[in-house]
């Protein structure tokens, strides 16, 4: 007679210490798998950015360079009509700063970092855009030695509708 509770028991923990041995195999390959598709989706991402800006701001400038230093390939469009084209944009006037870029298909408001350029392109939300209202002393293009305001940047869509894109 063979008693099958028994059985069950032993290949139950059998199974359990297999599939123990197999987790760290299964944890180390699905890792390098993580950044393998990060780093190729890093590399992957766009990187041409129409910058829309004022011919005489200062700053503006220097997130073009910031920009630009960061790999990205800035064109600029001057124009002394920055208001229209946040209007045409789709930026909400609560969330509008002193230049306006577009970069695959979103709109860039303000002295975003490229961080937060490359975190809107990989995760892809369903938003028009991304803005830093007003113009916080240490954001690239404010930068005021080591002086540094708290600020968030906030993402928006077609409604008008706004959400905490990140905190910084």
């Amino acid at each position: 007679m063979i008693n099958t509770g028994r059985l069950l028991y032993i290949g139950v923990e059998t199974f359990t210490n297999r599939l123990t041995e197999v987790k760290p195999i299964l944890l180390t390959t699905l890792l390098t798998i993580l950044a393998m598709t990060t780093a190729f989706a890093s590399d992957a991402i766009v990187k041409d950015i129409l910058v829309y800006k004022n011919p005489e701001c200062g700053c503006c400038n220097k997130w073009v360079r910031y920009l630009e230093d960061q790999g990205y390939n800035v064109t600029v469009e001057q124009t002394r009509n920055v208001l229209e084209v946040k209007q045409r944009l789709g930026v909400p006037e609560k969330l509008a700063a002193c230049h306006t870029a577009v970069i695959d298909g979103y709109v860039v408001e303000g002295h975003i970092t490229h961080r937060d350029i490359k975190r809107l392109l990989l995760l892809r939300p369903e938003v028009t855009g991304i803005s830093v209202p007003g113009m916080p002393i240490g954001t690239p293009g404010m930068e005021r030695g080591n002086s540094k305001q708290p600020y968030d940047v906030i993402s928006f869509d077609e409604q008008g509708n706004t959400e905490l894109f990140v905190a910084h």
